[in-house]
């Protein structure tokens, strides 16, 4: 089975990771969403991809530094989604990014609370997060993000003595570059890339291999 999920939400014609752009994933009919999650001051996880908040707000300031009754709205008029709030979507699967340190108890929190452990994968590219969060719950699916600059140098060797139970998140680029170096982790990987032509990315997540990446650059 493939799992189609867009990344902040269809945020082409909507806020990237407000509710209206992760419902309308939903409507669209695909599975589910992915986004960054990080906490703020006085520790509610939202969701957010970026640590300075001007892009996607109406507003500006450093999110883990104010509490979530001092953050901005989005620049629709919404306010930032808690994760408790994306978790209450009828999303199939949802991946969730850790930014940020220390952030995963937050988010492991809200994901307990919410009941939605199984629907849920984590991924970091501060890959002690990942770490951290696995060990406090080994229930949890969770994964390493690279770039593709430090995927590109990882030696078989490096790779062979990461936990087999984690997910290995490596850039489309590097995967064709190296197809026969990462051909044995295949049933643990997502290949990831940039967005498609109206800059908004689709995850597509297949039973075992994952895929990531706008589907008219996942063939060949």
């Amino acid at each position: 089975m493939t799992f189609t999920l867009a990344f902040g939400g269809l945020s082409g014609p909507h806020v990237e990771n407000s509710m209206g752009a992760f419902s309308a994933s939903l409507d669209a009919g695909l599975e589910g969403f992915t986004f960054s999650a990080q906490p703020t001051r006085d520790a509610v996880c939202v969701a957010m991809n970026d640590i300075e908040m001007g892009r996607t707000t109406d507003g500006s300031g450093i999110l883990r530094k104010m509490k979530y009754g001092e953050l901005p709205k989005l620049k629709n008029g919404e306010a930032i989604p808690k994760l408790l709030d994306a978790l209450e979507l009828p999303a199939k699967l949802i991946c969730i990014e850790l930014v940020g340190e220390p952030g995963w108890k937050n988010a492991l929190a809200a994901v307990e609370a919410s009941d939605a452990l199984g629907r849920v994968c984590f991924a970091s590219a501060e890959h002690s997060e990942a770490l951290q969060l696995w060990a406090s719950c080994p229930k949890a699916r969770c994964g390493f993000i690279w770039s593709e600059e430090e995927a590109d140098g990882l030696s078989s060797d490096e790779v062979s003595a990461l936990p087999a139970n984690l997910h290995l998140h490596v850039p489309l680029g590097s995967l064709l570059k190296r197809k026969e170096f990462w051909a044995p982790q295949a049933k643990r990987l997502v290949a990831w890339t940039a967005g498609d032509k109206e800059n908004n990315a689709l995850l597509c997540f297949e039973t075992l291999g994952w895929v990531i990446g706008a589907p008219d650059r996942l063939g060949n």
